[in-house]
């Protein structure tokens, strides 16, 4: 641990990157719109980089860092300054009946500091946020594989303090795979967080905006119908061009990018596994069968159980020995003893191979609603599964994905998933 003392004149700003402590030794700061007061002390997590912006001259803060923390002074192109005339904008507008925001951006391009920034404002103006993160990789208030939402009570320094009240489980980390899906789900958040009460709801979305991602995020606009988007000055310019072909077109803000936001690869891989240990840890083993609960994967629902003369038809179908299937009216799902790591769709057929299934991440609920996770630790040939989990209340279906986690939380991997005609 290292302690260094740093003093600011007006309009400069300490970057600090986590894991650090930031104790203010004077007033003049602020982080992310909310005022600090003298011996006010700000943790900042691992990977991690508020800005602490000095307001007053000889503002004076004492920062404890750990392993890898930083600390750094700058008046350059950093902080929510940058994004002052902007942030009046949209609240200009809020006040007018435009209640709807969406952030959309590349990876890093600083969604989720502004997200914060504009919850703190519209916290201090007594204006009730409710937040969604439709970010499925690197998403703040879920596990990775997830979309999340939530009412936001307190100013925010980290996302990551906030636990999502609505899950939406794709099991999947990239939209490219189940775009339409993601779409669908996030509008199904919206419309059940805004049922709560509320002032305003800010989306924030993936990084996903170049290629075929742009099309995407115009889908997801036509879907959610913003109000207001805000993007990123780095965004490409025909996305901003097509928005504004939209009929009845939402009001389009544009921003910086402010500097010090990039994460490294290995530090994207190790948020993501926090997240994961977040929503898992101090878990127990329980053992289900899979014959007494539905099954999801992508949306379907699997609900029946198939009978020893359906097994051996599909078996032929299929080629291959079948341990275990259920069904629902048109679609059934497998499971084969073939040990490689394979996830297909073949035509009404979802065939996972058993040893797919030590590892992979889960969801636990009821009919459509996820209420906790869980990892599968082991697959018996009795159509028993082990789950480990830290949820203790009753769940009757298991949400299935294509990410495995190794069981000590500190690998990822992605199944292979093959769609055959």
């Amino acid at each position: 641990m290292e302690t260094k003392s740093y003093t600011l004149t007006k309009g400069e700003t300490l970057l600090v990157k986590g894991p650090a402590a930031v104790l203010a030794k004077s007033r003049g700061f602020s982080v992310l719109g909310v005022p600090m007061m003298p011996e006010e002390k700000i943790v900042v997590r691992r990977n991690k980089t508020l800005p602490f912006e000095a307001h007053e001259s000889e503002s004076s803060a004492q920062v404890t860092m750990g392993e890898r923390g930083e600390g750094l002074v700058s008046r350059d192109r950093v902080g929510v300054k940058i994004w002052e005339d902007v942030q009046k904008r949209i609240f200009a507008n809020v006040e007018l009946g435009k209640r709807r925001i969406m952030i959309l951006g590349e990876t890093d391009s600083g969604k989720s500091t502004l997200t914060s920034y504009l919850v703190n404002l519209a916290l201090m103006r007594d204006l009730r946020a409710i937040l969604v993160d439709g970010d499925i990789g690197q998403g703040d208030l879920a596990p990775p594989g997830c979309i999340g939402a939530v009412i936001v009570r307190n100013k925010i320094y980290d996302l990551r303090d906030l636990r999502a009240e609505i899950f939406g489980f794709l099991g999947f980390t990239s939209p490219r795979y189940v775009r339409d899906l993601t779409i669908e789900r996030m509008k199904k958040a919206v419309s059940y967080i805004e049922e709560k009460e509320h002032d305003l709801c800010i989306i924030n979305t993936d990084g996903y905006v170049a290629d075929e991602g742009m099309d995407y995020k115009l889908d997801m606009v036509q879907e959610l119908k913003p109000d207001i988007i805000v993007c990123f000055k780095d965004t490409d310019k025909e996305l901003f061009k097509r928005l504004k072909d939209f009929d009845d077109a939402p009001i389009i803000l544009v921003v910086d990018k402010p500097k010090g936001v990039v994460k490294s690869p290995s530090e994207r891989s190790e948020r993501r596994l926090n997240q994961y240990s977040r929503f898992l840890k101090d878990g127990k083993d329980l053992s289900i069968g899979l014959s007494r609960i539905k099954l999801n994967f992508m949306e379907d629902f699997y609900e029946h159980n198939v009978s020893n003369i359906e097994l051996k038809e599909i078996a032929k179908i299929l080629s291959s020995s079948i341990l275990f299937a259920k069904k629902n009216d048109n679609k059934v799902i497998a499971f084969r003893s073939n040990m490689n790591d394979l996830i297909e769709m073949f035509g009404r057929f979802t065939i996972f191979n058993q040893s797919s299934l030590r590892g992979m991440f889960v969801g636990l609920g009821s009919n459509d609603d996820v209420f906790g996770f869980a990892q599968i630790v082991k697959s018996h040939p009795n159509q028993i599964i082990t789950l480990n989990t830290n949820f203790k209340s009753n769940f009757d279906t298991l949400f299935l994905s294509t990410i495995r986690i190794s069981q000590n939380l500190r690998n990822e991997s992605i199944l292979p998933f093959l769609r055959k005609s």
